[in-house]
């Protein structure tokens, strides 16, 4: 999945509450391994990773407080951030080779798990429905790994329908989105009835940087293309139900696949929906502003989404142009 950079002090903050989550809440054994984890590149705790599900939480606090975030705000976006982190290792653990430490990354994700679910206890104890908050961290984040089965089914299956991909889609990114905005708001004390309104932006917000990601990764050269690996994501099935053109028994792309795919009007498919998604988000930060949030975090969040996707959607469209 595309991440997006935070501020350098919102994600300065938020690291130093990971370390001490992992200094307190996790076994003294696997620590240094989780926090080395942590430092790969691309994670939370690497000097160029992003920690998008934090910063988004944290922007969620500052819609409905005006102020920096305390310590309740900063635990719920450590929680959060776990949570994310162990997605992105599961799904790394999913495409790698198998060898030895698939095992111990798998451990190492279970481990971030319950890590986070700690911090979100602490978090959840200063709202003022604790339970109520951690029945939805939990009920919402079984919708981000109900995507992640359909994922791992749908590829071992082969095949997709257009609805299948799409509904692995919404529930593993969507979902995820959905899971970070929603538990984020219920610790700020939102209405239920505004509650949905923050899920709605980070559904369609994560859902539209999934269908990106998936865009540029569709037929890139080598074995890591999605097209390669058969994935189910929706640009690869919008091709392979139009063309027939399974990869060589080598995971490696003939040279001209390229060309054909990007004719092949997969990319503008992914486009259009992309755009719609995109369009989704826009509305549904206009009505959290209308109720008189202040969006000016969520607003850039978005536009650094927004900004990542131009360049592939427009090349995307230009394509039929041109």
């Amino acid at each position: 999945m595309m991440r997006s950079p935070g501020s350098d002090v919102v994600v300065s903050a938020l690291r130093e509450q990971l370390r001490e989550v992992i200094a307190t809440c996790v076994a003294p054994p696997i620590r240094k391994e989780l926090v080395n984890l942590l430092g790969r590149p691309g994670y939370a705790l690497h000097a160029g990773g992003s920690c998008r599900a934090g910063t988004l939480a944290l922007d969620v606090h500052g819609a409905v407080f005006r102020e920096p975030p305390g310590r309740s705000a900063l635990l719920a976006a450590a929680a959060l951030e776990l949570q994310m982190e162990a997605a992105y290792l599961f799904d790394e653990v999913a495409d790698a080779a198998p060898d030895a430490r698939r095992s111990e990354d798998l451990a190492l994700a279970i481990a971030l798990l319950t890590a986070g679910g700690a911090a979100a206890v602490e978090a959840a104890a200063f709202s003022g429905d604790p339970a109520g908050a951690l029945r939805h961290f939990c009920m919402d984040y079984n919708e981000a790994c109900a995507g992640q089965f359909l994922d791992a089914m749908l590829q071992r299956r082969g095949q997709a329908t257009f609805e299948e991909a799409l509904q692995m889609t919404c529930l593993k990114s969507g979902g995820l989105g959905k899971f970070v905005t929603g538990f984020a708001a219920r610790i700020a004390g939102v209405d239920p009835d505004e509650v949905i309104l923050f899920e709605q932006l980070g559904r369609d917000t994560f859902t539209l940087a999934q269908l990106v990601d998936d865009m540029r990764d569709a037929c890139t050269h080598g074995r890591d293309s999605d097209l390669a690996q058969r994935k189910a994501t929706l640009p690869v099935v919008y091709f392979r139900q139009r063309i027939d053109s399974l990869a060589p028994i080598d995971g490696m792309l003939f040279p001209e696949l390229h060309q054909i795919y990007e004719s092949s009007g997969a990319p503008l498919y992914a486009a259009i929906l992309a755009r719609a998604y995109m369009s989704r988000a826009q509305q549904d930060l206009s009505q959290l502003a209308r109720r008189a949030y202040a969006v000016g975090g969520l607003g850039r969040f978005l536009e650094s989404v927004e900004s990542g996707a131009e360049e592939i959607l427009g090349a995307a469209c230009g394509g039929l142009v041109a």
